[in-house]
């Protein structure tokens, strides 16, 4: 975690949200958390709402079915466009109405395909994590908290998934959806509302396995 002003890096980084360079050294120029990833540097803040980026997964809802695309709703200020070409299989529009595929209201794993200079964005499902997602609950958090539920290398869902046995799905838009027995779906979610409370805070991996391991 580091502090506005603090100085995080020196060297040639492409640089991300929150950073800025002066005089070869790199800072931070919010409260957050590092983020550094092959030679991409950006510090992620702890408040703030949900900005798309091409490439993120997010957990959409189906506002509105058109002809040949849906509406959907991403938990920003922008919504997005699932165009049917981008559907995970190909659909004849002239034969079938998209509301009988994808109705307002269900559940999609998505990914951020395009961003355009109007901020249109246009999410996919042509990928093979995408998918419907039926059943289950919906989980909202803070999307500034995502990188650290998801944690270093997934270490940290996949303790969660691991000891509560459920399937999880983390959206970069603050959307998680899981999936299995009621009980550990709660011990899950108390897991997940856990670090979104303590974020910022050290120690935080041992305090969630503690409660994830104490029945």
């Amino acid at each position: 975690m580091v502090l506005p002003g603090e100085l995080i890096a020196e060297g040639e980084y492409k640089l991300g949200e929150g950073v800025f360079r002066e005089q070869g050294k790199i800072y931070s120029s919010v409260m957050g958390l590092v983020d550094e990833k092959k030679g991409y540097l950006r510090v992620i803040p702890l408040t703030g709402k949900y900005i798309p980026k091409v490439e993120d997964f997010v957990v959409g809802k189906i506002e509105d079915a058109q002809f040949s695309h849906w509406e959907v709703n991403i938990n920003s200020a922008y919504s997005a466009i699932l165009n049917a070409s981008d559907y995970f299989r190909e659909i004849d529009i002239f034969q079938t109405a998209l509301a009988k595929i994808l109705a307002p209201g269900d559940l999609i794993f998505a990914i951020v395909r395009e961003i355009t200079p109007t901020k249109k964005v246009y999410v996919t499902m042509a990928d093979k994590m995408a998918r419907s997602l039926k059943g289950g609950r919906l989980l909202k958090i803070s999307p500034t908290k995502v990188p650290r539920v998801i944690g270093k290398n997934s270490s940290m869902i996949s303790m969660i998934k691991k000891e509560t046995k459920c399937d999880i799905l983390v959206g970069q838009n603050g959307r998680i959806w899981l999936n299995g027995e009621a009980e550990r779906i709660n011990l899950a979610v108390k897991a997940i509302e856990l670090i979104e409370r303590e974020a910022h805070t050290a120690g935080l991996t041992k305090r969630v396995e503690d409660l994830l391991t104490v029945r």
